[in-house]
């Protein structure tokens, strides 16, 4: 009978972790304010003013992905694992995007339930991107990432070893200390200055130790967007086929790079906007270009 029980808390502690699990590229919601279980404020009031807002500006896959900026209100979006992680290693990880002149804000949070600013559990420091540098507050780490062009973002959180790493596509700073919280419950976008104003896109939380190469084959960024001449896709694996469709949906360019991170030219088309089928290894995600 004490086996029995002890094997039943150990399939309970699987089917948490397997449900604690998550994949979301923003492309399930509809343009403006959004407040799920998910996607909540840092108060936990739909308020308007704090909520994520869903944008069709900018993607880094499909045609949707997160603002997070204070021409609308002012965003303190949380999003919320539904589930406090107290053990084990997890591995959370976005693509971000930032324009020159732009900045970035966020915090990994500890408990979020029944919401952050109940709990004030706060896991990392306060991590502000600027003029192409990541600092983060907890020990000063630093790394460096791209303007204007959509890149990796990615946070290890051990909790076992009570510490946290962050990189930026595939470079880490040094392993920051976590003090003072119960454990792994979330993430504050927030909009702290007049210059904050970024997109999140195609976030996923998946437990253990994870590099980029790791996740879904179709991962992969673009930039320019909009785009002048040279369309640049930035993938960890070869992409093998790109097919480019007019707003009626007719094919307008069609090409096989066989290649990791290659480069499109668009210069031959009109000015105007379009829809990009990028296919890595089989699996296929479209993304929307202007011209």
């Amino acid at each position: 009978m004490k086996k029995f029980y002890l094997l039943a808390i150990f399939a309970f502690g699987l089917a948490a972790s397997a449900n604690a699990q998550f994949t979301d590229d923003i492309e399930s919601y509809t343009p403006g304010p959004l407040f799920t279980p998910r996607w909540t404020t840092w108060d936990g009031t739909n308020d308007g003013a704090q909520n994520a807002i869903v944008s069709t500006a900018q993607a880094s896959s499909g045609i949707f992905s997160i603002f997070i900026g204070p021409d609308s209100g002012g965003q303190d979006a949380v999003l919320d694992f539904e589930g406090l992680l107290t053990s084990g290693t997890w591995t959370i990880l976005w693509s971000m995007y930032i324009e020159s002149g732009s900045t970035g804000y966020f915090n990994l949070q500890g408990d979020v339930t029944p919401n952050a600013n109940a709990n004030l559990e706060f896991l990392s420091g306060d991590i502000t991107l600027v003029s192409g540098t990541l600092t983060d507050a907890n020990g000063g780490a630093t790394l460096t990432y791209p303007e204007d062009e959509w890149f990796f973002l990615k946070a290890v959180v051990d909790l076992d070893a009570a510490t946290y790493e962050l990189s930026i596509n595939g470079v880490a700073a040094p392993a920051a200390p976590i003090t003072g919280v119960s454990g792994f419950g979330g993430v504050d976008y927030f909009a702290d200055s007049a210059t904050n104003s970024y997109y999140v896109d195609d976030v996923r939380l998946e437990q253990g130790v994870l590099g980029i190469d790791d996740f879904s084959a179709d991962v992969f960024s673009v930039y320019p967007n909009p785009v002048q001449d040279v369309l640049n896709i930035k993938s960890a694996a070869a992409v093998n086929e790109v097919v480019v469709y007019d707003v009626l949906g007719k094919v307008v360019l069609q090409s096989r790079p066989d290649a990791i991170s290659p480069s499109i030219n668009m210069s031959g088309l009109n000015s105007g906007a379009y829809m990009v089928k990028v296919t890595i290894d089989g699996a296929s995600k479209t993304i929307k270009v202007i011209k």
